[in-house]
């Protein structure tokens, strides 16, 4: 997938993003965009995929509600990808960590591939 047209303002989804902004922050994903997620229970040959801003946007909100701590670190910033990794504590002290690797169109995401780690319970 290749970059055209406006660039992707990866500050103001940094600060979107750990703000927990929901409305600011599902803005940079284009209509039809793709987040494919592998974790403990979504593992690579049965990934969790959204497809769709209005899906994708149903789940921050869930994540949002749980008062994680966001924090977006190591990014790595391209014409039509991006990369970087986050911290996310929860409030009984156990963390995740993830790596995402995004594809651009026209300054928008539309297609991002998560990696998670988590803590046991």
């Amino acid at each position: 997938m290749t970059g055209r047209g406006s660039a992707f303002d990866f500050a103001s989804f940094k600060r979107a993003y750990e703000r927990q902004n929901l409305d600011d922050w599902v803005s940079f994903y284009a209509d039809d965009a793709e987040w494919i997620e592998y974790r403990d229970y979504s593992p690579p040959r049965s990934p969790n995929r959204m497809v769709g801003k209005r899906q994708i946007a149903g789940f921050p909100r869930e994540i949002y509600e749980a008062e994680l701590d966001l924090t977006i670190a190591d990014e790595v910033i391209g014409m039509d990808r991006i990369a970087f990794s986050v911290d996310c504590a929860f409030p009984d002290g156990r963390y995740v960590f993830e790596h995402f690797i995004a594809h651009l169109r026209d300054g928008r995401i539309v297609c991002q591939v998560d990696m998670e780690a988590w803590d046991e319970e």
